[in-house]
């Protein structure tokens, strides 16, 4: 029909060509002879023509708008029919849809703004009119060329308080990747089902993805009801945690956890974008600097109450592909890794199709992992050779221009293949391990009720024996109550009092204790950049232990004390290298460096090696991993090899194990593996988004950082994952041990 049509009239509109397409219209530009003005003409296709529903969304769209008059709601001019089919004539966009901009590329957070402030405002309106819309993507945000941004098809809208219509009644509606999860269960809704889906947009314009990913739509469904959306942090590093929040609490399971309206929701993220905040987590990002990301907990039911229209497939965008512009039709999107394709495949049809099966299946591979199934196939496999680097004793930097950096040849990795597949194996148990723990009743005692900083904690029986001090950092309201700033504190665990150890208007974040129980090291922005600074324990004797114009982050200790590691971005490109320098500030040495972006580096507890997060992407956390430098030999290796945020490693006080932070179907976990990356095991898969974990000096604990309810928190638990408990309510973060003091 479309070669047909062009160069016609068609009832006063002259058909120019043909601009988009999908499975439900066909548009055209044309030009309207009686107003001389381009419009568009969209058009049912021949084959709905018979179809009662399709024409019934044809008719009800122009019902709809024609109840709506807003500046940023595509206006329709007119409604016909040409040789029996159907035809809506509207207003022409010039700039195609926000669907088209996004196949560009991630869109920059001020166009973001831009576009969510209008569509926040037309929601609002259409929401205060009774009209519903239930298909919010990016195909039909549409866009002018002075940067308006307007919403289209309301083929689908529900009219609030009307009576259920065949058109209501033929199981969900919509489209599997931005659906509200009461949408996904058929469940009645609100306003607040929009909000969700322009969360879901939010993320994806930020991100280039969306928060749920899966083979099936179904799949995607049942995310969107039981799994967790993970940190846009994750994907893009370069945002604040403050845009982090808001658009993780857009996307929250409970509707009453949502923004009340998009207006509401567009206000927060333009204070956001204005007022990032100050810190970040534990590995650097991009400026400006922002505290934690946030994310919600698991959900605590994984066995989700959906219709029964979803089992034989969803009824609007699984049957039909969304509109496309006719410029990209070439064009594809980006195709999810393997990781991502086992993820969809667990948290989908698994989950919702053969609930009991999976619990057995998960079951049995967990016990094949236990019994050293799994570890067979590391152990038959030959440990893969080190990798060669250079490190500070052969690098000799000119004093004007930056240390050479390190070149490594993967060519004397021939294993690497092999230490690719026992890491997809481990990943696979981790994997496994975290689904069926959020499937069954939890092992701990739960969350404990913080009672205040200066009255005793009632802990679980099995975490009577904590003891000693914490050092952290927490936010604290600055003099004029107008700006916050975060300070190191410590927490006696016997008394349970919060002590500042500074008191500055800049930040101070990330402390780190030394081993003989006298010092700690952390960094602050006093100067305008981060330098890494020290004060006894007490907050006193205080000290500058770098002076530059670059960023100096998360300082760690070497077992002796006469050594801090800290990350430096000689380059000013965010690709962090490794130095060294005493507790005085003298000495300073290039420990690692290979262009690649090196951070949160830690001494194994006899210093003979540092194991840090290392990865080729700056802003792309998804190609972080943990690396193993052996100090001694100068060589180094990489522990983990996956497309998932593996960060902010840590030994245990034995030596044997290291503690992380992974990624297991888009929340952020503890786990731990051995020193040669193998034996891994789960520990922590929430409440909240974990990003810090800590050994207690005797091994028997772990002291773990989760953004909680929007909040960072710190919690408790015994090394072995079990017996969960929250010891903070008004906030914490980056939390480990003063070791006693040595006399």
């Amino acid at each position: 029909m479309s070669e047909d049509l062009i160069g016609k009239a068609v009832n006063g509109y002259e058909i120019l060509r043909q601009v988009g397409y999908g499975g439900m219209a066909t548009v055209y530009l044309a030009r309207q002879q009686s107003m001389n003005r381009n419009v568009a003409l969209k058009f049912l296709p021949s084959n709905f023509i018979q179809d009662d529903m399709y024409l019934q969304r044809f008719e009800r769209e122009v019902k709809i708008v024609a109840q709506l008059e807003h500046r940023n709601i595509v206006p329709v001019y007119d409604y016909g029919e040409h040789e029996g089919q159907p035809y809506i004539v509207m207003r022409y966009m010039s700039s195609g849809s926000v669907e088209d901009l996004l196949a560009k590329g991630k869109i920059s957070i001020d166009r973001v703004l831009a576009i969510a402030e209008q569509i926040a405002s037309a929601l609002d309106y259409a929401h205060h009119n009774g009209i519903l819309h239930r298909d919010l993507k990016p195909s039909n945000i549409l866009l002018d060329d002075g940067g308006g941004a307007f919403i289209t098809d309301f083929g689908i809208a529900r009219i609030l308080g009307e009576r259920s219509s065949t058109l209501t009644t033929q199981g969900v509606v919509g489209t599997p990747s931005y659906m509200s999860p009461e949408q996904a269960r058929g469940e009645g809704l609100d306003g607040r089902s929009n909000i969700y889906s322009l969360g879901v947009m939010l993320f994806e314009m930020i991100c280039g993805r969306r928060p749920f990913e899966s083979d099936t739509p179904y799949g995607i469904v049942v995310m969107h009801v039981t799994a967790p959306p993970p940190s846009l942090r994750d994907f893009e590093t370069s945002i604040s945690a403050a845009v982090d929040k808001v658009i993780l609490r857009a996307l929250s399971k409970q509707p009453d956890q949502r923004p009340p309206t998009a207006s509401a929701l567009a206000a927060a993220l333009r204070k956001a974008v204005d007022h990032p905040g100050h810190a970040t987590d534990t590995e650097p990002s991009m400026p400006p600097i922002e505290k934690p990301a946030s994310s919600p907990g698991l959900e605590p039911d994984l066995a989700p109450q959906l219709p029964a229209s979803l089992a034989n497939g969803l009824t609007e965008a699984a049957e039909a592909p969304p509109l496309q512009r006719a410029a990209f039709a070439e064009g594809a999107r980006p195709r999810r890794g393997p990781a991502g394709m086992l993820k969809g495949m667990l948290a989908g049809g698994a989950v919702g199709c053969a609930l009991l099966g999976l619990l057995l299946g998960l079951g049995l591979l967990l016990l094949v992992a236990m019994s050293g199934g799994l570890g067979s196939i590391a152990e038959e496999a030959p440990a893969p050779p080190p990798v060669r680097v250079i490190t500070a004793a052969e690098v000799q930097p000119t004093a004007d221009s930056p240390p050479a950096t390190v070149a490594f040849d993967l060519a004397l990795d021939p294993a690497g293949g092999t230490r690719q597949a026992w890491n997809a194996a481990a990943a696979a148990t981790i994997e496994a391990d975290s689904l069926a723990r959020a499937q069954l009743a939890p092992t701990s005692a739960g969350l404990g009720q913080p009672i205040g900083s200066t009255n005793r904690l009632r802990l679980n029986a099995a975490l009577d024996g904590v003891t000693g001090k914490l050092v952290y950092f927490g936010e604290r309201p600055a003099d004029d109550a107008d700006e916050t700033s975060f300070e190191i504190l410590a927490k006696d665990l016997e008394t349970w009092q919060d002590t500042f150890l500074t008191l500055d208007i800049a930040d101070s974040t990330y402390p780190q204790p030394s081993p003989d129980g006298r010092w700690i090291a952390f960094q602050s922005d006093r100067d305008g950049d981060f330098e890494i600074f020290v004060t006894n324990v007490l907050g006193g004797q205080l000290r500058q232990i770098t002076r530059n114009a670059v960023w100096d982050r998360l300082p760690a200790w070497s077992p002796d004390s006469q050594w801090i590691v800290y990350s430096s971005d000689v380059r000013g490109d965010q690709s962090f290298d490794l130095y060294r320098v005493r507790p005085d500030g003298s000495d300073a040495q290039l420990v690692y460096s290979d262009g690649h972006r090196n951070s949160h580096a830690r001494f194994s507890p006899d210093g003979d090696s540092l194991v840090f997060t290392s990865g080729p992407g700056v802003r792309d956390a998804t190609t972080w991993e943990i690396r193993l430098l052996n100090l001694r030999s100068n060589e180094s290796t990489l522990l983990t090899e996956n497309n998932n945020r593996d960060a902010s490693p840590t030994f245990s006080p034995d030596g044997k194990r290291i503690l992380y932070v992974s990624a297991v179907g888009g929340s952020r976990v503890v786990a731990s593996m051995t020193v040669d990356g193998r034996e891994r095991e789960l520990l922590y898969t929430g409440p909240g988004t974990a990003w810090s974990a800590n050994y207690s000096p005797d091994g028997k604990f772990i002291v773990v950082t989760a953004t909680y309810d929007g909040e960072d928190q710190l919690f408790l638990m015994t090394a072995d994952g079990g017996n969960l408990q929250q010891i903070t309510n008004s906030g914490g973060a980056f939390a480990s041990w003063i070791p006693p003091l040595q006399r």
